[in-house]
């Protein structure tokens, strides 16, 4: 019966390869072209990356206008026009759609302490100061001029931020601050052994790679943790014995804030993690880093910013929906993903969020770490980004919510389709090393044709985030 199965199998294949080689050569074309034709019916042009008449963006509204969470996600960090379209939607949400935070995936605690200290920092000191340095660029002050200006008048945007990681020594001395006002001499203990600690781990951790197997990696980097987890805990310690005292002192300083004691605590905990993520391998390391943002996410919208409509911009690898059923390649071998803290939120929301992706179809970016310019090929036929780039637009939105049925035209939207970015470890993006299916990781996909690498910010006017002017 077996044999009799793959035999009637092979016929058909044999039957059905005959069937292509007659069929007329124009039937191609006509399914091509009506896969066009439905894209161009079904997708949206953005016509500018930077202006402020929002009237291309309508058709987001009957999208978003229930949503409490949007998601920007990007597959690479690199990209200056990803920053000029992710600015002018997050301009667009909070004027038309009543989105009051702005989260980014850098450091929760930096974040805050940015914003408090807002009225007496530039925009270029707040942006080197509260987000990673794979967003300093010119694309990306854009938007902290707008959360300077907003701040002025009553309708803020706040910023916020949800990751555990160390992204600036500005929180080292917002905490090191407020220690000192009890304790002059534990403050400064506090700005050094940090700031050490820091130094000591990414010096092991550029030594030998994350996760490395070698054994020297984990003795060294065991060593980091058993050095400063001690001193952590001891000023965590000092600061819930004398929290009211505390408090009392910060409330001069911070009188519409009262949950500063909060943030120092959460974000000295979150450092802590940091350290002990050091002894993950790579996939590991990122579902115990996303598991950690979920929850401070989590404790932003419940309680630094009770009732908010929140919007997130990260990496797509951490926004998806349904990121462990990614496959992803990584060293010539097909893995599945991690469990991201978009998973876990989706889990909660469910339809009270809507997840958008970006991608580019071709143009030049540099790498993550060493600013290595590099090409990024035009996408493959029958990849996500070719697909959506036939809408013939420069800039390609595309809806997957409204799609239903299934249908000839459509079909990709349901099944597993390869797309390009940089993986778990690359520095650069990649053709095709991501296959998933797109309606079941995403609500909606922007396509931008061209990109190229972010204009660099002149460092020379920021010390430490605080300018030296």
């Amino acid at each position: 019966m077996k044999s009799y199965k793959r035999l009637s199998m092979f016929m058909m294949t044999v039957v059905a390869g005959f069937s292509l080689l007659l069929a007329p050569a124009n039937s191609f074309a006509a399914v091509d072209q009506s896969q066009t034709n439905w894209l161009k019916n079904n997708t949206h042009e953005i016509k500018s990356l930077k202006s402020d008449d929002f009237s291309d963006l309508s058709f987001l509204k009957p999208l978003l206008k229930d949503k409490t969470v949007v998601s920007l996600g990007e597959n690479f960090h690199r990209v200056a026009e990803y920053s000029e379209i992710k600015t002018r939607l997050i301009k667009y949400l909070h004027e038309e759609l009543d989105f009051d935070v702005i989260a980014f995936e850098s450091g929760m605690g930096d974040a805050a302490a940015v914003y408090e200290n807002r009225d007496s920092l530039s925009p270029e000191a707040m942006m080197t100061s509260s987000i990673f340095p794979i967003w300093h660029s010119e694309e990306t002050l854009e938007l902290f001029d707008y959360i300077k200006q907003q701040g002025k008048g009553d309708k803020p945007l706040y910023l916020a931020g949800y990751d555990m990681q160390f992204t600036s020594s500005y929180l080292t001395q917002f905490i090191a601050g407020g220690i000192a006002k009890l304790d002059l001499d534990k403050g400064k203990n506090f700005l050094q052994f940090e700031l050490q600690a820091m130094t000591d781990f990414y010096e092991v951790l550029n030594k030998y790679g994350m996760g490395s197997k070698d054994p020297a990696y984990r003795t060294e980097m065991q060593k980091v943790i058993d050095t400063y987890e001690p001193q952590y805990q001891e000023v965590i310690k000092f600061i819930e014995e004398h929290r009211a005292e505390l408090t009392e002192k910060l409330a001069a300083i911070y009188p519409d804030q009262p949950l500063i004691c909060d943030i120092y605590l959460k974000s000295l905990s979150d450092h802590v993690d940091f350290l002990k993520s050091g002894l993950n391998d790579v996939t590991n390391a990122y579902s115990s880093r996303d598991q950690l943002m979920a929850d401070n996410l989590d404790w932003v919208m419940k309680t630094l910013y009770p009732g908010k409509k929140v919007i997130l911009w990260a990496h797509n690898d951490h926004l998806a929906k349904i990121t462990s059923g990614i496959r992803v390649k990584e060293d010539g071998n097909w893995i599945y993903s991690f469990t991201s803290m978009g998973q876990l939120l989706h889990q909660k929301l469910q339809d009270k969020m809507y997840v958008i992706g970006l991608y580019m179809n071709q143009g030049e970016s540099v790498t993550i770490s060493s600013y290595k310019p590099f090409t990024i090929q035009p996408a493959t036929k029958g990849s996500l980004e070719q697909l959506v780039m036939q809408s013939g637009y420069t800039n390609t939105f595309i809806d997957f919510t409204q799609q239903k049925v299934k249908n000839d035209e459509n079909a990709w939207i349901f099944r597993h389709i390869y797309a390009s970015e940089d993986g778990l470890t690359a520095e650069e993006v990649r053709p095709n090393v991501m296959r998933f299916i797109p309606n079941q990781q995403y609500d909606g996909v922007i396509v931008v044709d061209k990109v190229k690498a972010p204009t660099p910010i002149d460092y020379s006017k920021v010390k430490f985030g605080i300018e030296t002017e």
